[in-house]
């Protein structure tokens, strides 16, 4: 017995044979079943602990049979018995089609909107919950932030509905457990201590750090406005829609990495309860909602409802304990209602879950042979996978990991995917480790090690941990350029400052040119280490190039370094480049100035919008 929740499980089942049931966490029936002794424990499918079961009735046949034993006793002892009538067979609720329609719809609108602004060329700005970050760090108010308080008030009063019927992301992790399915794939996920925290430390990553380093450095927030594409950032019509989002090439290995990746190594709804920062703001709205799963007079405690949930939750359990399912991972998404044979389960007004303690699956101490305990088909295993030691190790290689991808390639990379990839490396970084000191090293049935040596797959896995070292390099390289490159760029602003706005700036010998100097040499490094397009690389080492090869007044200076590449500096800086009449460079035939000239123009041709990257 691993736990005293599995001791009481045990004692459940144990009714049925005449004896008792051993923890679910053992692999074989015990003599008496009538299964036959030593068959194996059939686990439940869905993201949850397994529970004993024999051959193929498993749990749901366990508490059925258990219920009808309880009920003949009574009878056999002049017991009144319960008074419940079979209810009579119901039409199937097809919830599930319903919320696939309703994902699609996520899709089809997405395009419409992609569609909209090409052809109109200004459009809605982007519907994307980061959008929320500028509201709170520069106070700009978005159409994304309104969107989001509209889906967080949502969750407050009717459940996390939005999480399984209107998120993009979670149709990617239903699509992808299907495709997995209908190939033969089966998932390989592990459990892990620190993966909990995940989404609380990417939440405070994302909406709290940065005000306790404005904070820090004495500055002020700036208030709640609206504004324009004029003045940089408009608040809901605009013509720079992908102004928020990645490169299409960033979106594309975002979607790969949070769906297939995440789906086979964390389950069917990992990214939902291990990777999403506002996943913990929607857990905390469901606290406060009256809408919720209610179960009514005539459960059978069959159990099917808590193997059709696909986030871990026991529902069963909770209607016994509470009338009600009070867990915040909850996501409405209804198939436990779907499940349900006697359609005592249904959606209803209840009283908010508040503080109450949500029941959750035992946890034991991981199989120190193999690393990994006993898992269901798509979801979560029962045990944890690593030791507190090995938990700690993973921790820490996480958040070297995730602090360098999201600082790199200029803070490109959305937090979600640094942080699944930090994951994903902590996990490949303590199964190496055991490759290398264990004799017999397996993990989720794959044998990776055996006394004789690695296997084909354990060669291949520390091949991939290997070129993940590799990539981890790279990045680390990359970003301290940046931050070279970034720090002589603030440096030169700084000194810009100084400049009168008719004062004509000139690169020559000093300091200023020193430091121009030092901000292209790192800059046009990190050019060259760097995997995407960044659009504002291109505009600041333009704008270095044409401060290297001409003259410009202090104003104008300022203006390009602060321009961030908008339409009207994009033309002037490149009429400056190119020597049309009228700029400074007209006539020039100094070569070192040519040269600024060209290396200019490349970078603005470059400096194509991430829509098109």
């Amino acid at each position: 017995m691993t736990s005293k929740k599995g001791e009481l499980r045990a004692c459940r089942f144990g009714r049925v044979h005449g004896t008792i049931l051993p923890c679910p966490r053992q692999a074989t029936t015990p003599a008496g079943s009538p299964c036959g002794a030593g068959q194996p424990i059939r686990a439940l499918p869905g993201p949850w602990a397994p529970i004993a079961g024999c051959g193929p009735r498993g749990y749901s046949g366990i508490m059925a049979a258990s219920k009808s034993e309880r009920r003949g006793g009574n009878r056999a002892r002049g017991g009144p018995g319960p008074a419940k009538a079979t209810p009579a067979a119901r039409r199937p609720r097809r919830y599930g089609r319903w919320r696939a329609l309703s994902l699609l719809t996520v899709y089809v609108l997405m395009a419409a909107h992609v569609i909209h602004w090409k052809l109109a060329g200004r459009t809605l700005a982007p519907l994307e919950l980061h959008e929320v970050m500028f509201t709170l760090e520069l106070g700009i108010i978005t159409a994304g932030f309104l969107f989001m308080g509209a889906a967080f008030l949502s969750a407050a009063f009717f459940g996390r509905f939005f999480c399984s019927w209107g998120c993009h992301i979670l149709a990617l992790e239903d699509a992808c457990a299907w495709l997995l399915a209908r190939v033969g794939i089966e998932p390989k996920p592990f459990r892990s201590r620190f993966l909990r925290l995940v989404p609380s430390v990417a939440l405070i990553y994302m909406f709290v750090w940065p005000h306790v380093k404005r904070i820090t450095a004495g500055g002020t927030f700036p208030g709640f406005r609206i504004q324009t594409d004029a003045e940089g950032w408009a608040s809901f019509a605009t013509t720079d829609f992908w102004r928020n989002l990645p490169p299409v090439s960033v979106a594309i290995l975002t979607f790969a990495v949070c769906g297939f990746a995440v789906v086979y190594f964390l389950g069917s709804r990992g990214f939902c309860a291990y990777g999403c920062p506002y996943g913990v703001l929607f857990g905390l709205a469901d606290r406060l909602a009256p809408g919720r799963i209610v179960a009514t007079e005539g459960c059978t405690a069959c159990g099917q409802c808590t193997e059709a949930c696909q986030s871990g939750v026991l529902v069963h359990e909770e209607t016994e304990a509470y009338g009600r399912v009070v867990d915040s991972a909850c996501l409405k998404d209804l198939d436990c209602v779907a499940a349900c044979p006697s359609g005592v389960l249904s959606y209803g007004r209840a009283r908010p879950a508040g503080l109450l303690r949500s029941l959750r699956r035992a946890e034991a101490a991981p199989d120190s042979s193999v690393g990994d305990g006993a898992s269901t088909a798509d979801g979560t295993p029962a045990t944890y996978a690593f030791s507190p030691a090995e938990d700690l190790a993973m921790a820490a290689v996480f958040v070297i990991v995730t602090g360098v991808l999201a600082g790199a390639h200029f803070s490109l990379l959305p937090v979600s995917l640094c942080a699944v990839v930090g994951a994903l490396c902590a996990w490949l970084t303590v199964i190496s480790v055991r490759l290398l000191w264990r004799r017999d090293v397996s993990v989720g049935g794959v044998v990776l090690r055996r006394p004789a040596g690695l296997t084909g797959a354990g060669a291949g896995l520390l091949a991939a941990a290997c070129g993940g070292a590799l990539i981890w390099g790279h990045s680390a390289a990359l970003l301290r350029e940046e931050r070279a490159g970034t720090q002589a760029l603030e440096e030169l602003r700084v000194t810009l400052d100084s400049y009168a706005d008719q004062e004509t700036v000139t690169a020559g010998a000093g300091e200023f040119s020193a430091t121009l100097d030092r901000a292209l040499t790192h800059l046009e490094r990190s050019n060259r280490l760097g995997v995407f397009e960044v659009p504002v690389l291109h505009w600041n080492l333009a704008c270095l190039h044409a401060l290297s090869g001409g003259q410009v007044d202090g104003a104008l200076a300022r203006r390009l370094l602060a321009g961030g590449g908008r339409v009207a500096d994009r033309s002037l800086l490149e009429e400056m480049l190119s020597g049309e009449p009228g700029t400074e460079l007209e006539g020039t035939r100094d070569a070192r100035r040519a040269d600024h000239a060209r290396a200019g123009l490349a970078h603005l041709r470059q400096m194509t919008r991430p829509s098109r990257s």
